[in-house]
Protein backbone atom coordinates (compact mmCIF):
# COMPACT_ATOMS: atom_id res chain seq x y z
CA UNK A 1 0.00 0.00 0.00
CA UNK A 2 1.29 3.47 -0.86
CA UNK A 3 1.86 6.23 1.70
CA UNK A 4 -1.08 8.11 0.16
CA UNK A 5 -3.35 5.12 0.68
CA UNK A 6 -2.19 4.79 4.29
CA UNK A 7 -2.88 8.47 4.92
CA UNK A 8 -6.36 8.09 3.42
CA UNK A 9 -7.14 5.23 5.78
CA UNK A 10 -5.94 7.25 8.79
CA UNK A 11 -8.13 10.27 8.14
CA UNK A 12 -10.96 11.02 10.57
CA UNK A 13 -14.19 9.41 9.50
CA UNK A 14 -12.50 6.43 7.88
CA UNK A 15 -14.88 3.47 7.89
CA UNK A 16 -14.79 -0.24 7.30
CA UNK A 17 -16.15 0.52 3.84
CA UNK A 18 -12.91 2.25 2.81
CA UNK A 19 -10.85 -0.66 4.10
CA UNK A 20 -13.20 -3.11 2.40
CA UNK A 21 -12.77 -1.28 -0.92
CA UNK A 22 -9.00 -1.38 -0.51
CA UNK A 23 -9.05 -5.08 0.38
CA UNK A 24 -11.19 -6.01 -2.61
CA UNK A 25 -9.05 -3.87 -4.91
CA UNK A 26 -5.94 -5.67 -3.66
CA UNK A 27 -7.56 -8.99 -4.53
CA UNK A 28 -8.63 -7.74 -7.94
CA UNK A 29 -5.13 -6.52 -8.71
CA UNK A 30 -3.57 -9.83 -7.66
CA UNK A 31 -1.85 -8.48 -4.56
CA UNK A 32 -3.63 -11.28 -2.72
CA UNK A 33 -4.07 -14.54 -4.63
CA UNK A 34 -6.46 -17.47 -4.33
CA UNK A 35 -5.78 -19.60 -1.26
CA UNK A 36 -3.66 -16.94 0.45
CA UNK A 37 -4.42 -16.37 4.15
CA UNK A 38 -5.30 -12.83 5.22
CA UNK A 39 -3.45 -12.17 8.49
CA UNK A 40 -5.49 -9.41 10.09
CA UNK A 41 -2.87 -8.35 12.63
CA UNK A 42 -0.17 -8.09 9.98
CA UNK A 43 -2.47 -6.29 7.53
CA UNK A 44 -3.55 -3.84 10.23
CA UNK A 45 0.11 -2.98 10.83
CA UNK A 46 0.96 -2.71 7.14
CA UNK A 47 -2.06 -0.53 6.36
CA UNK A 48 -1.80 1.29 9.70
CA UNK A 49 -5.49 0.80 10.50
CA UNK A 50 -7.48 -0.36 13.51
CA UNK A 51 -8.32 -4.04 13.87
CA UNK A 52 -12.04 -3.34 14.45
CA UNK A 53 -12.89 -1.77 11.04
CA UNK A 54 -10.47 -4.20 9.36
CA UNK A 55 -12.33 -7.14 10.91
CA UNK A 56 -15.61 -5.69 9.63
CA UNK A 57 -14.09 -5.23 6.17
CA UNK A 58 -12.98 -8.87 6.17
CA UNK A 59 -16.49 -9.95 7.14
CA UNK A 60 -17.98 -7.93 4.28
CA UNK A 61 -15.46 -9.35 1.83
CA UNK A 62 -16.45 -12.84 2.93
CA UNK A 63 -20.14 -12.04 2.47
CA UNK A 64 -19.36 -10.74 -1.02
CA UNK A 65 -17.59 -14.01 -1.83
CA UNK A 66 -14.00 -12.80 -2.02
CA UNK A 67 -12.83 -14.45 1.19
CA UNK A 68 -13.58 -17.73 2.95
CA UNK A 69 -13.89 -17.60 6.75
CA UNK A 70 -12.49 -20.55 8.69
CA UNK A 71 -13.07 -21.39 12.39
CA UNK A 72 -10.02 -20.48 14.47
CA UNK A 73 -7.96 -19.83 11.37
CA UNK A 74 -7.11 -16.84 9.18
CA UNK A 75 -9.58 -16.19 6.34
CA UNK A 76 -8.29 -17.03 2.88
CA UNK A 77 -8.83 -15.54 -0.55
CA UNK A 78 -11.40 -17.63 -2.39
CA UNK A 79 -10.08 -19.93 -5.08
CA UNK A 80 -12.58 -20.03 -7.92
CA UNK A 81 -13.44 -23.25 -9.70
CA UNK A 82 -15.36 -23.94 -12.92
CA UNK A 83 -18.61 -24.40 -10.98
CA UNK A 84 -18.17 -20.90 -9.52
CA UNK A 85 -17.77 -19.46 -13.01
CA UNK A 86 -20.89 -21.26 -14.22
CA UNK A 87 -22.94 -20.02 -11.27
CA UNK A 88 -21.67 -16.45 -11.41
CA UNK A 89 -22.31 -16.14 -15.13
CA UNK A 90 -25.69 -17.81 -14.79
CA UNK A 91 -26.57 -15.07 -12.32
CA UNK A 92 -25.14 -12.42 -14.61
CA UNK A 93 -27.25 -13.75 -17.48
CA UNK A 94 -30.43 -13.47 -15.43
CA UNK A 95 -29.66 -10.03 -13.99
CA UNK A 96 -28.41 -8.29 -17.12
CA UNK A 97 -30.99 -9.58 -19.58
CA UNK A 98 -33.72 -8.62 -17.12
CA UNK A 99 -32.16 -5.17 -16.72
CA UNK A 100 -31.98 -4.75 -20.50
CA UNK A 101 -35.68 -5.57 -20.90
CA UNK A 102 -36.64 -3.16 -18.11
CA UNK A 103 -34.43 -0.37 -19.46
CA UNK A 104 -35.54 -0.74 -23.06
CA UNK A 105 -37.95 2.22 -23.24
CA UNK A 106 -35.41 4.61 -21.70
CA UNK A 107 -32.57 3.92 -24.13
CA UNK A 108 -33.32 6.45 -26.84
CA UNK A 109 -31.04 7.91 -29.51
CA UNK A 110 -29.82 10.71 -27.23
CA UNK A 111 -28.79 8.23 -24.54
CA UNK A 112 -26.87 6.17 -27.10
CA UNK A 113 -24.77 9.07 -28.43
CA UNK A 114 -21.92 8.82 -25.92
CA UNK A 115 -21.75 5.03 -26.12
CA UNK A 116 -21.65 5.18 -29.91
CA UNK A 117 -18.70 7.58 -29.74
CA UNK A 118 -16.87 5.18 -27.44
CA UNK A 119 -17.69 2.31 -29.81
CA UNK A 120 -16.13 4.20 -32.72
CA UNK A 121 -13.04 5.03 -30.66
CA UNK A 122 -12.70 1.36 -29.68
CA UNK A 123 -12.54 -0.04 -33.20
CA UNK A 124 -9.80 -2.66 -33.37
CA UNK A 125 -6.59 -1.18 -34.62
CA UNK A 126 -3.14 -0.11 -33.66
CA UNK A 127 -2.41 2.06 -30.68
CA UNK A 128 -1.10 1.29 -27.24
CA UNK A 129 -4.30 2.48 -25.58
CA UNK A 130 -6.65 0.40 -27.74
CA UNK A 131 -7.21 -2.14 -24.98
CA UNK A 132 -8.28 0.56 -22.53
CA UNK A 133 -10.59 2.16 -25.13
CA UNK A 134 -12.16 -1.24 -25.74
CA UNK A 135 -12.76 -1.82 -22.03
CA UNK A 136 -14.14 1.70 -21.62
CA UNK A 137 -16.72 1.00 -24.32
CA UNK A 138 -17.49 -2.33 -22.65
CA UNK A 139 -18.23 -0.67 -19.29
CA UNK A 140 -20.29 2.14 -20.81
CA UNK A 141 -22.45 -0.23 -22.85
CA UNK A 142 -23.32 -2.47 -19.92
CA UNK A 143 -24.12 0.59 -17.80
CA UNK A 144 -26.76 1.57 -20.37
CA UNK A 145 -29.26 -0.96 -19.06
CA UNK A 146 -27.87 -1.39 -15.55
CA UNK A 147 -28.51 2.24 -14.63
CA UNK A 148 -31.81 2.57 -16.48
CA UNK A 149 -33.60 -0.52 -15.28
CA UNK A 150 -35.73 1.51 -12.88
CA UNK A 151 -35.03 -1.03 -10.12
CA UNK A 152 -32.47 0.11 -7.57
CA UNK A 153 -32.24 -3.37 -6.03
CA UNK A 154 -31.49 -4.92 -9.38
CA UNK A 155 -28.85 -2.29 -10.07
CA UNK A 156 -27.29 -2.87 -6.64
CA UNK A 157 -27.12 -6.62 -7.23
CA UNK A 158 -25.45 -6.14 -10.60
CA UNK A 159 -22.94 -3.72 -9.11
CA UNK A 160 -22.19 -6.16 -6.29
CA UNK A 161 -21.44 -8.95 -8.77
CA UNK A 162 -19.54 -6.59 -11.05
CA UNK A 163 -16.42 -6.80 -8.90
CA UNK A 164 -16.13 -10.48 -9.71
CA UNK A 165 -16.60 -9.78 -13.39
CA UNK A 166 -13.73 -7.29 -13.19
CA UNK A 167 -11.50 -10.12 -11.98
CA UNK A 168 -12.50 -12.18 -15.00
CA UNK A 169 -12.05 -9.22 -17.32
CA UNK A 170 -8.48 -8.93 -16.06
CA UNK A 171 -7.95 -12.62 -16.80
CA UNK A 172 -9.12 -12.53 -20.41
CA UNK A 173 -8.31 -8.90 -21.21
CA UNK A 174 -4.71 -9.70 -22.09
CA UNK A 175 -5.81 -11.77 -25.08
CA UNK A 176 -6.36 -9.43 -28.03
CA UNK A 177 -8.42 -11.99 -29.94
CA UNK A 178 -10.83 -12.25 -27.01
CA UNK A 179 -11.17 -8.47 -26.83
CA UNK A 180 -11.80 -8.23 -30.57
CA UNK A 181 -14.52 -10.85 -30.33
CA UNK A 182 -16.10 -9.13 -27.34
CA UNK A 183 -15.99 -5.81 -29.19
CA UNK A 184 -17.82 -7.32 -32.17
CA UNK A 185 -20.46 -8.78 -29.84
CA UNK A 186 -20.90 -5.41 -28.14
CA UNK A 187 -21.39 -3.74 -31.51
CA UNK A 188 -24.10 -6.29 -32.36
CA UNK A 189 -25.90 -5.47 -29.11
CA UNK A 190 -25.59 -1.73 -29.70
CA UNK A 191 -26.88 -2.00 -33.26
CA UNK A 192 -29.91 -4.00 -32.08
CA UNK A 193 -30.67 -1.32 -29.49
CA UNK A 194 -30.25 1.41 -32.09
CA UNK A 195 -32.65 -0.36 -34.46
CA UNK A 196 -35.13 -0.93 -31.59
CA UNK A 197 -35.11 -4.71 -31.94
CA UNK A 198 -35.41 -5.86 -28.36
CA UNK A 199 -35.48 -9.60 -28.94
CA UNK A 200 -32.30 -9.40 -31.04
CA UNK A 201 -30.58 -7.24 -28.42
CA UNK A 202 -31.47 -9.64 -25.59
CA UNK A 203 -30.34 -12.64 -27.65
CA UNK A 204 -27.07 -10.89 -28.52
CA UNK A 205 -26.45 -10.02 -24.87
CA UNK A 206 -27.17 -13.60 -23.87
CA UNK A 207 -24.70 -14.91 -26.45
CA UNK A 208 -22.07 -12.41 -25.31
CA UNK A 209 -22.36 -13.42 -21.66
CA UNK A 210 -22.15 -17.12 -22.49
CA UNK A 211 -19.13 -16.50 -24.73
CA UNK A 212 -17.47 -14.54 -21.92
CA UNK A 213 -18.08 -17.39 -19.49
CA UNK A 214 -16.43 -19.85 -21.89
CA UNK A 215 -13.39 -17.58 -22.25
CA UNK A 216 -13.02 -17.25 -18.49
CA UNK A 217 -13.27 -21.00 -17.97
CA UNK A 218 -10.57 -21.50 -20.58
CA UNK A 219 -8.24 -19.17 -18.70
CA UNK A 220 -9.10 -20.83 -15.38
CA UNK A 221 -8.28 -24.27 -16.83
CA UNK A 222 -4.91 -22.93 -18.00
CA UNK A 223 -4.23 -21.45 -14.55
CA UNK A 224 -5.04 -24.79 -12.92
CA UNK A 225 -2.68 -26.63 -15.27
CA UNK A 226 0.09 -24.19 -14.47
CA UNK A 227 -0.63 -24.54 -10.78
Amino acid sequence: MSDADSEELKRPGTTARLIYDRLVQSILQGEFVGGQPIREARLAREWNVSRTPLREAVRRAAEAGFLVLRPNQAPVVRELCEADIDQLYDLRLLLETHALRRAWSSMDAKVLQNVEKLATAAKPGKGKDWRERCLKFDRALHRLWTRRSGNKWLEADIQRQHRFWLVFQTWVGQDESVLRKAHAEHITILEAIRSRNRSTAVAALRKHILTSAAAVKKVLAAKNREG
